[in-house]
């Protein structure tokens, strides 16, 4: 298998997030990362705006977030042509 760029694993948490505010648990599950690569991911997406934290604990994903993942699909749409 693979290694995933950490791009890819950006692209995965916002998938996991898209359609509603998540815990971090199942991003983490549906992401396939551990507690601590996680953690890093979300905080660095936080610090570039693609995602927020909900008073819950739950994440949601910004404009910005959205914005990353359709030029992302793009980008891969465009590279398996």
């Amino acid at each position: 298998m693979a290694r995933r760029s950490p791009i890819d694993i950006i692209a995965v948490i916002i998938i996991a997030v898209r359609y509603g505010n998540r815990k971090r648990t199942h991003i983490m599950y549906e992401a396939n990362l551990n507690w601590s690569q996680l953690n890093a991911y979300l905080d660095y997406m936080k610090e570039k705006g693609l995602i927020d934290y909900n008073d819950d604990g739950s994440v949601s994903i910004t404009n910005k977030g959205i914005t990353f993942l359709e030029l992302y699909q793009k980008l891969v749409q465009i590279l398996n042509d």
